[in-house]
């Protein structure tokens, strides 16, 4: 017989339902270089936003002192200093290692222009306002403890020059002592006037960095929380839902079968709610890693149909779901979520008619809109901006929880922000409503277009196949197993990898599939167990990965074992939909042996 991992693994990570990523992994990874690159961005903006200033102003009055009779020679030297030092100012700022530089060419122009109007005579005209800008510039682009030393060195200078420098030069403006005693001062009190106010701003600024600290504690403290709640209450919820799936499997008179139809929705209910609330906080944290791959969007379609075909059904609601030959560039988990909760939401709000999910091709054929439309009540203009907020529901005022939470439509906009995807939404009472979701299309795989072979029909029935279930969780085994039982598999349970090769080895008909908790008792995980298991039968044999744990390493180990990962709680209809692939595939393999 030969390995059906190549059949069994094209269904990776898109059957799975996508829980949330591990919202601590990488939280400090590269912080000092994040830290770093958020200074030079500040630092950046201040210095082109001052020498932007002092272009337009330096330039303007330049060309106004060289028209002016008696100034040339002051307009040349500001054009100077705006040419050869503002405008390498504001070009340098551009480069992160540079930005240092252009603050010193800035100040270097500062103090150039307003020596000139000091020594032609600017300060006892409107020039006087303009040179007490320079210790504000100094605090403003070199902090508190290099401003006041560059506003004390050009005070003192100043100083030196009015005492005992200017008297004794014939081609430089003389001023009167009493003139050169209050610009003297008046510097003086400006330089504690500019200290005075970049201390206060500091402060505010040291205030709220450690504002900014806290609500990271506490943004840390939550995530760690939620991280913690995620698999604790994922346990008791998906031994809950297998406990009502094998129930509804068994023979039940009607009040039963009402009884555990109710039942059976207040757990699906409890599980949507629990994926929303924890969906939510993985695409509130930027550490969500994206992982963008080429695959076609029938795999999508399939799974979407597989969801939700029995659910319109029961309403009276006809899904049609258009099949479509396109490959699409995407994050296929997170883009499967978007589309899980706009279907969701179009089979809730819709009481008759149809359903309809599309791939229409854009403009230029580089892109595709893949539609949800449905033909209920619709919403009206003013509403349309609102049912993107967090916890809007237009028809639910009385917050009935079984029509959700309304963080549905919050998360699909956050997940189309995140994966740069274009959202749109077209709807008006009594007309239904479109969601469009705008995805960059992808060429077809030369693989994809080859010839295959027909193999023979295989009929998707789980009797007889025997599954090796590896849980250490009590309730969630027992749940598994009866559920397994219940389609007619043979079930062989073990708590750890270690009894798991222990039966394989002691019993006579190998496992056909092997399902794995990720989280095991002893030294090795899922992973691992599933692998010495392949090992010890000498084929990859159909496995599967089942996890609480929402860390984002997780997903990524499996992934790159090549196995699927089911995010408890795990719907039956999905993990049914896995086993029947399973058996179809190895039934293949053996016919073509």
């Amino acid at each position: 017989m030969r390995p059906v991992a190549p059949h069994f693994a094209a269904l990776t990570d898109l059957i799975a339902s996508p829980g949330p990523g591990n919202i601590l992994a990488d939280k400090n990874q590269n912080k000092d270089a994040m830290e770093s690159e958020i200074g030079w961005e500040a630092r950046s903006r201040h210095v082109r936003a001052a020498s932007t200033i002092g272009l337009v102003v330096g330039l303007v009055f330049s060309v106004f002192n060289v028209l002016t009779d008696g100034q040339m020679v002051l307009g040349l030297i500001e054009l100077s200093a705006v040419l050869f030092l503002v405008l390498p100012a504001a070009w340098l700022s551009r480069t992160p290692n540079r930005v240092g530089l252009a603050e010193t060419l800035m100040l270097l122009s500062a103090v150039v222009i307003f020596a000139a109007l000091i020594v032609f005579g600017g300060v006892e005209g409107t020039g006087l306002y303009w040179v007490y800008a320079l210790p504000f510039l100094a605090f403003f682009l070199k902090g508190q403890r290099q401003g006041w030393m560059i506003s004390l060195a050009f005070l003192v200078l100043v100083t030196v020059y009015f005492l005992a420098g200017g008297p004794l030069l014939d081609w430089t403006y003389h001023y009167t002592p009493v003139a050169g005693t209050h610009f003297v001062l008046s510097m003086g009190f400006y330089t504690l006037v500019a200290a005075a106010f970049n201390h206060v701003r500091s402060r505010y600024q040291a205030q709220l960095a450690l504002d900014k600290a806290q609500a990271e504690a506490a943004s840390v403290a939550k995530s760690r929380f939620l991280a913690a709640a995620s698999h604790d209450l994922r346990q008791p919820a998906h031994a809950l839902g297998l406990f009502v799936a094998r129930l509804s499997d068994l023979p039940n008179d009607a009040p039963t079968r009402e009884l555990i139809a109710g039942v059976d929705a207040s757990v699906r209910a409890l599980q949507e709610m629990l994926d929303a609330f924890f969906d939510y906080s993985r695409l509130d944290t930027p550490a969500m890693e994206v992982r963008l791959t080429t695959f076609p969007v029938s795999q999508l379609f399939d799974l979407l149909r597989t969801s939700f075909e029995a659910m319109a059904a029961a309403k009276g609601l006809r899904l049609r779901i258009r099949p479509s030959p396109l490959w699409l560039r995407s994050d296929p988990v997170l883009l499967h979520r978007v589309l899980l909760n706009l279907v969701s939401n179009a089979v809730q709000n819709t009481s008759h008619g149809t359903v309809l999910v599309t791939c229409r091709a854009g403009f230029g054929h580089t892109q595709v809109h893949l539609e949800v439309r449905d033909s209920g009540v619709g919403i009206a203009p003013e509403h349309h901006d609102k049912v993107f907020q967090e916890f809007y529901q237009v028809s639910n005022p009385q917050r009935d929880r079984a029509k959700g939470l309304g963080l549905g439509l919050s998360l699909v906009q956050r997940a189309c922000n995140r994966l740069n995807h274009p959202l749109t939404l077209r709807s008006s009472p009594g007309c239904g409503t479109r969601l469009s979701v705008l995805v960059p299309i992808e060429p077809i795989p030369p693989a994809a277009l080859a010839p295959t072979l027909a193999g023979p029909t295989v009929q998707a029935d789980m009797a007889g196949l025997h599954v090796l279930l590896i849980e250490d969780d009590a309730l969630g085994g027992v749940a598994l197993a009866a559920l397994l039982q219940g389609w007619g598999c043979k079930v062989t349970r073990a708590v750890d990898a270690q009894e798991a090769v222990a039966l394989v080895l002691s019993q006579a008909q190998p496992p056909n599939f092997v399902l794995s908790d990720y989280r095991l008792p002893g030294t090795h995980h899922g992973v691992q167990a599933i692998r010495q298991v392949r090992d010890l039968l000498g084929h990859e044999v159909p496995a599967c990965v089942i996890s609480a744990d929402t860390d984002a390493a997780v997903r990524l180990q499996v992934q790159a074992a090549g196995l699927v990962l089911l995010q408890k709680p795990v719907r039956p209809a999905k993990l049914r939909s896995l086993l029947r692939h399973a058996v179809l595939a190895s039934a293949g393999d053996i016919e073509t042996d």
